[in-house]
């Protein structure tokens, strides 16, 4: 999700209630596809939180924090100066032009890497008032409310912006976050792969292949696996 520059291993490993990890980037702007990636917890089901494979202990620390659905806990912002300045850069480049959708994205985007979420989801869908058919909008709103341990809902935005673009990069980078972090390993791969090869130039291409390459490689060292 996002549009400033900052790269996507963050800085600052934060650590909640559980591991979470940030998936190498490149700033705010790169934040556009960084989205949730949970390890050891399941932020949609309703039954105790499945255990992530192992592959994901080599993610880079530093992702916003996952709130399990229905809990009451708020998250703490993010106290990064570097994150609490680029969100006031944007909130004044955004009341110079309210209009400006690409403005209400960057915005979004920093509220989200602050863990902010509620501004998030309120800036993110000012834009799609604006911009009702903004896909990009539906994918960083759809990661807001992953974020907020609402993963079905999540993944029910995302696959309908792919069910309408099914060459949108960031959509399938994102579904692969959301299938990774409520462990369903196989189809996050697929996605990632997906991504990849759609277009493997890219900051999203290059980071989905090398999420192919870390899950294809625990696979293959895995006992049994023959490699």
């Amino acid at each position: 999700m996002l549009s400033c520059q900052s790269p996507h291993p963050s800085p600052n490993g934060r650590t909640s209630l559980r591991k979470h990890y940030l998936l190498a980037g490149v700033g705010l702007a790169a934040l556009v596809a960084a989205v949730v990636v949970v390890v050891g917890a399941s932020t949609g089901g309703n039954g105790p939180a499945a255990a992530a494979p192992s592959a994901a202990e080599t993610l880079p620390p530093g992702h916003p924090a996952v709130q399990d659905k229905g809990t009451t806990a708020t998250p703490q912002p993010v106290t990064d100066k570097s994150v609490q300045k680029k969100i006031g850069e944007l909130q004044k480049v955004s009341a110079k032009d309210p209009s400006n959708v690409d403005a209400l994205l960057n915005l979004g985007d920093a509220y989200f890497l602050g863990q902010h979420y509620s501004q998030a989801a309120i800036t993110l869908r000012k834009a799609l008032e604006l911009d009702p058919g903004n896909t990009t909008a539906i994918v960083r709103l759809a990661m807001v409310w992953h974020a907020q341990g609402d993963s079905p809902r999540a993944e029910a935005a995302i696959k309908s912006v792919l069910a309408k673009s099914p060459g949108d990069q960031e959509a399938h980078y994102s579904l692969a976050i959301v299938y990774f972090s409520t462990n369903r390993v196989d189809l996050a791969r697929t996605e990632w792969s997906t991504a990849a090869k759609l277009d493997p130039s890219s900051d999203i291409g290059r980071r989905s292949q090398s999420f192919v390459d870390l899950l294809e490689g625990q696979q293959t060292s895995s006992p049994g696996s023959g490699g």
